[in-house]
This record gives C-alpha cells, sequence and structure tokens, in this order.
C-alpha cells in the first residue's frame, strides 16, 4: 500500500476534562481526590501541556450536576476549545432537571459550538427513561449531536447508583437507532453488560478512560470486546486529569505486563495499537472524517 492510500495514524483522546477548582467546588474537589487517588488539576494550562501537548485531536467535557453542585459551564469549555480549532470536540453539559435545558442544548450546539451531549444520570440523579430526559434524547437525535454516558459507577456520595447500569441505556438505543452513543469507562463495573450493548447495537460505543490503571478490569473488558467481537467500538480516552494522555498510553501498552511469573492470554499489542490510532471521529461524526 502506497503512502498516499495509508490510512492516517493520529492519537485522539476521546475523553479529557477541562475546569477550575470553583467549577467543582471545595468539597466535591476534595471527594473526589480522595476516593479517586488521582489528580483533580484540570485547568486549561495543564491540559494545554498534558491533552495538547500530546494528542493530535481530542474531546473536552463540560458538566452540570446540580445535584452536586458541580457546574464546568459550556462556554468556558467552548473558549478553551477556540484555542485549538480543528483539534478540539466538545460535549455539552446540561441537567435535565433544568426546566430551561432544552434552550441551554440548542444554544450550545447553535451558538457555541459544541457536537456532543454529556449526560450522567448517576451524578445529576435521573433515570435515564424519564421524560425531562427523553426530550433532550429527541433533540439530540434531530440534531445528529452523539450522546457520552457516565453510566457507571461513581465517587460522590450523594451519586444515585439505581440509575447506573447500562443496561438501561438499551430502550434508548432501541427508540433512536440512528443515534450514535459513548458509554463512558466500559461502563464498569457493568462491563459485560457495555460489551453485550455494543454487540446488540452497532450505534453505541464505548471508551476505556480511566481504566488502564484498574488493570484487571481494563483487561477483562478488552477480552470481552474481543470475545464478542466488537472491538472497533472501542475507543481510547484518558479521563484528564484522573490520567494524562500519555500516561494513560504507556498504562495501555503495558496491560499485559503482569509480573514475573505470571503468565496470562495476551491483549494482541496490534489491537493496543488499532485502538490508539485508528479511531477517528468520522466514527461519531461522519462530516469530520
Amino acid at each position: 500500500m502506497s503512502d498516499r492510500t495509508a490510512p492516517r495514524r493520529e492519537l485522539i483522546d476521546w475523553h479529557t476534562n477541562v475546569w477550575l477548582p470553583e467549577h467543582l467546588g471545595e468539597a466535591q474537589r476534595s471527594e473526589m481526590s480522595s476516593k479517586t487517588g488521582r489528580s483533580v488539576d484540570a485547568s486549561p494550562e495543564a491540559h494545554r501541556r498534558l491533552v495538547a501537548g500530546v494528542a493530535e485531536k481530542f474531546i473536552c467535557i463540560a458538566m452540570k450536576w446540580n445535584r452536586l453542585g458541580i457546574h464546568v459551564p459550556n462556554e468556558f469549555v467552548a473558549e478553551y476549545m477556540a484555542e485549538h480549532k480543528g483539534r478540539a470536540v466538545g460535549f455539552a453539559g446540561i441537567d435535565p432537571h433544568d426546566d430551561d435545558a432544552p434552550k441551554q442544548f440548542e444554544h450550545a450546539v447553535a451558538r457555541l459550538g459544541f457536537r456532543g451531549l454529556k449526560f450522567s444520570p448517576v451524578y445529576a440523579g435521573f433515570h435515564p427513561w424519564d421524560e425531562i430526559a427523553w426530550r433532550l434524547y429527541e433533540m439530540a437525535n434531530e440534531f445528529k449531536t452523539p450522546i457520552l454516558w457516565h453510566q457507571a459507577a461513581a465517587y460522590a456520595k450523594e451519586s444515585t447508583l439505581e440509575n447506573g447500569n447500562p443496561i438501561l441505556l438499551d430502550k434508548i438505543a432501541r427508540a433512536f437507532p440512528e443515534l450514535r452513543m459513548i458509554i463512558a469507562h466500559v461502563g464498569q463495573p457493568w462491563i459485560g453488560e457495555t460489551v453485550l450493548l455494543l454487540r446488540k447495537h452497532r450505534q453505541l460505543f464505548t471508551d476505556l478512560s480511566a481504566r488502564y490503571y484498574r488493570r484487571w478490569q481494563c483487561y477483562n473488558a478488552l477480552m470481552l470486546a474481543i470475545d464478542y467481537d466488537v472491538t472497533g467500538q472501542v475507543l481510547f480516552g484518558s479521563d484528564f486529569p484522573i490520567q494524562d494522555t500519555q500516561a494513560a498510553v504507556d498504562s495501555f501498552r503495558a496491560i499485559n505486563d503482569w509480573g514475573e511469573g505470571v503468565s496470562m492470554p495476551r491483549i494482541p499489542d496490534a489491537l493496543i495499537d488499532d485502538i490508539l490510532y485508528n479511531r477517528p471521529l468520522g466514527l461519531l461524526w461522519p462530516d469530520l472524517a
């Protein structure tokens, strides 16, 4: 194959955060830090150095979880993304409990340039089938705006794990078969359910963000993805600041390093390389192919 026709290899970080301390509040920053044991510095300066300085393209995520008092404004994230035109793609943060949530969503897409919508039933405290959220799915489907789900475990004591099982997304995927969606963190701890959803609904994807340093969990998720032939729907992401982009790459590449005397079936190096460098933005946004 000639260089002219060879597919372009790009490192895309599909899951990164950028915020200021006041966007989380002191109590949430303290709880996040103590329970995850990871960095909570997602300042623009840190993001420029540790994400934008490494990845060729990246996703930036805004958040609005009224229940926790967390608000990373869409305007703030949009301003940061403007520094990286052509490289950054944004998911707007909307809390469906807000009466004007549809207006916020339309403004984020039409005025601020967001290309996706971030939801967390666990952190925001709503059932995924609730009509206050369903109205936003209908808009996302109309706008062809993908949804990123934190449909997984949560650190905050106020979080609502009863809303977190990824199986609850099956009804939404059936209702909107053309709406592309990402389940963050392989939906952990429900990784088996997530993989089954990927097989059932080919418009669904998942990212491995914040899983590489949980090696056993990440390893099992990848083995299940191989077994169910859904590895093409698995995306690389760091969940910065939980890991920076390079640290996530390095720990992903070390997934088979179990130590002396331990023999485990290997995650193929070719698959790791494929996930790192062959997941173009066109999977979610055909116009960005």
